[in-house]
């Protein structure tokens, strides 16, 4: 028992000091752009987290069901406080019920940490620890390391590897309409996977944004991942928010992935496409209507050329400001495929919805 504990414990032995690190680094002064990497947003705002900054708890929920008759139920709250010049730290737990007919429920208690320390005006580091326990009798320690660089104004990168249950290849409480491990399987088998990331935002102009990600994910049944993702976006308008972007998105598993079966169900682990591609075309809405009230809206429509398929996506989000202090947010997300495909070739409609709400308050 003891030889397993740190055989669990080696992929840690980088993040746990980092974590550390984090801590007694909390004195460097620093002024840094805003957290989000996503393609959808270019930086522009400020965001620190100056000395004894009012702490702040999130209380999140989420439903996500599919076509494959997989529901991932999850609530959780998280706490987050600003202790000292360039540092947020946030710690938290969620709980997660996972199902699909003919398999077992699967139940999940999730604990977790996780830091930013702002290094400098360009620089900043973030790890995080999380362990889940589920009622199968799994245990697993999963946890990340994320350098992120701004060479100059224009530009963002970010280096980083995560150690984590496929399950999660989206994290609760985020748009799992797209991701792609979205069966029980997984879990049954226990499939965990070390994921290296290069991500890169290019803003040339004011409202123009290129971005491109590339991974490679080493999974822990001898598979390999390999991604890629290009996007090309302009905003149109300042108030409301209007953006159009144009997506490609690559995806190829080096073999087949392993089967599991419940009861007289046997099924893929999950989802396998060699070479995989989808072209996407999307449109993102933003408004703020009087003091307390904002809404958002995104419109996609994709195209996959192996399957000659196309797919549909529209999520929407309400948030209400109930003071400066708290907030409430509503987000609902619908994914819609014609045609899906698979490792053999072209499959069955596909289609996914997801819904999530989450309360924020400001100590």
């Amino acid at each position: 028992m003891y030889h397993s504990v740190i055989e669990n414990m080696r992929p840690y032995t980088i993040i746990l000091p980092i974590i550390a690190f984090l801590c007694v680094t909390a004195d460097i002064p620093y002024a840094a752009e805003g957290t989000d990497i996503t393609a959808q947003h270019t930086q522009e705002h400020k965001n620190t987290y100056p000395v004894f900054t009012a702490p702040e708890m999130k209380l999140l929920s989420e439903y996500f069901t599919n076509s494959s008759d997989f529901t991932r139920i999850s609530g959780g709250a998280e706490f987050g406080v600003s202790p000292a010049t360039g540092l947020h730290l946030e710690a938290g737990y969620v709980l997660s019920d996972f199902s699909q007919d003919g398999f077992d429920d699967i139940l999940r208690h999730s604990l977790f940490i996780k830091g930013e320390k702002i290094i400098s005006e360009s620089t900043s580091i973030l790890a995080n620890v999380s362990e889940n326990f589920y009622d199968n009798n799994n245990t697993n320690l999963n946890g990340g390391v994320f350098v992120r660089y701004q060479p100059f104004a224009h530009m963002f990168t970010e280096l980083s590897f995560r150690h984590f249950d496929i399950i999660d290849t989206v994290l609760p409480f985020n748009n799992l309409t797209y991701s792609y491990v979205v069966t029980i399987g997984s879990l049954d088998l226990d499939i965990k996977s070390d994921d290296y990331k290069v991500f890169l935002l290019y803003t040339p102009v004011e409202k123009v944004s290129f971005a491109s990600e590339i991974i490679y994910g080493d999974y822990s049944d001898s598979n390999e991942k390999k991604s890629f993702m290009f996007e090309a976006g302009y905003q149109v308008l300042d108030s409301p928010y209007l953006r159009t972007a144009y997506n490609y998105f690559y995806l190829d598993m080096k073999e087949p992935a392993p089967l599991t079966k419940g009861g007289e169900y046997v099924e893929s682990a999950y989802w396998d496409p060699a070479n995989f591609e989808t072209h996407t075309l999307r449109l993102e809405y933003r408004q703020d209507y009087r003091e307390h009230i904002s809404f958002g809206a995104e419109g996609d429509l994709s195209y996959t050329p192996k399957s000659g398929g196309l797919s549909m996506a529209a999520f929407l989000s309400a948030s209400y400001r109930f003071t400066g202090q708290s907030s409430l947010r509503f987000d609902v997300r619908g994914f819609d495929q014609d045609k899906g495909i698979d490792r053999q070739g072209e499959a069955d409609r596909y289609w996914a919805t997801n819904y999530t709400v989450t309360f924020q308050h400001r100590f």
